[in-house]
């Protein structure tokens, strides 16, 4: 077994194509989707690195490579996590991924006054060998949940009901400013004060860095706006032909037009659109409450996610 670190001139088409086969293998995932492998070197690293000014997560991918050079699992950090994509048949490596992840990944996380670090590891619950091993270690899992949710377009069609004032358009001719500006609201209402043309908020440059994925001539955006162009919701939806799939990421709705069933009116025309494009499954990450409003756009839990915690020094 040889372990390496990520190089994105050498590595990201055999990353992609990993991710892939293990997407045909598995039907679901439990490993990540090529589009969110994307979302993360293109738009989450420029988020935490270029605007925020912290580490990058693509400096902290490792690739586990077998004998004939061939990938076979890979560590993922989102932000401040640890995720993991193994093939099957090497889940005993999952261990040295650990401890892998342990020392490398340090830097990603916050230190707290001790010199210690929260050290979170994602985990899904069907994969009972990585409960057993982090148990083993001393890690305790959140007792609040998170979903993944996969549908089925091909087998629904919507139809898309908005009160009188509203429609749902797909980011043509709208401002690539105001929308990013609409995104981060819907995240920090705190912050909206309804001007949407203000400079220097937080996303422009992750909300253009997503052009440079290979998914993004076959993506589009969601919104929903009023007669006047003020924007309600919004999000993003990357798609993968070749495992026809689909990812949205990110999601929102600003908070003076929440209970109002924006967002399922929304994800209804998203898996319109993509049953046209022939797509099969699209998948969104669900947190905390806002799995109810997936689940009432017809989404189903595909597998439950484990957010694991250990403190280290």
């Amino acid at each position: 077994m040889k372990i390496k670190k990520y190089d994105k001139e050498k590595d990201y088409n055999r990353v992609i194509e990993f991710l892939r086969d293990n997407y045909r293998e598995n039907k679901s995932i439990i490993c990540w989707l090529p589009e969110r492998f994307d979302d993360l070197i293109y738009r989450i690293d420029v988020l935490y690195h270029d605007e925020r000014g912290q580490e990058r997560s693509s400096d902290y991918i490792y690739l586990f490579e077998d004998d004939s050079n061939n990938i076979v699992g890979t560590i993922f950090p989102d932000g401040d996590s640890f995720n993991t994509c193994i093939k099957k048949g090497y889940e005993d490596i999952f261990s040295t991924m650990l401890d892998v992840g342990e020392k490398e990944l340090r830097p990603l996380f916050e230190k707290e006054k001790d010199g210690s670090i929260n050290f979170l590891v994602v985990s899904h619950d069907s994969l009972k060998y990585q409960a057993e091993e982090l148990l083993k270690r001393g890690y305790t899992r959140d007792e609040a949940g998170d979903y993944d949710n996969v549908q089925h377009p091909l087998e629904t069609n919507y139809t898309i009901d908005l009160p009188d004032g509203f429609k749902q358009v797909y980011g043509d001719n709208l401002s690539e400013g105001r929308k990013s500006v609409a995104c981060h609201y819907g995240f920090h209402p705190e912050f909206d004060d309804g001007n949407l043309d203000k400079e220097g908020q937080e996303g422009p440059l992750s909300y253009n860095g997503r052009k440079k994925s290979q998914f993004y001539k076959d993506s589009f955006e969601s919104l929903i706006i009023t007669e006047d162009g003020d924007i309600c919701s919004y999000c993003f939806c990357y798609v993968d032909k070749e495992t026809s799939t689909a990812f949205i990421e990110p999601l929102s709705t600003r908070k003076q037009y929440r209970h109002k069933g924006f967002a399922r009116q929304m994800i209804y025309g998203v898996i319109n659109r993509l049953k046209e494009m022939g797509i099969k499954n699209v998948y969104i990450n669900s947190f905390d409450w806002r799995v109810n409003v997936y689940r009432s756009a017809g989404f189903k839990t595909e597998d439950t996610i484990g957010c694991w915690h250990k403190k280290i020094k």
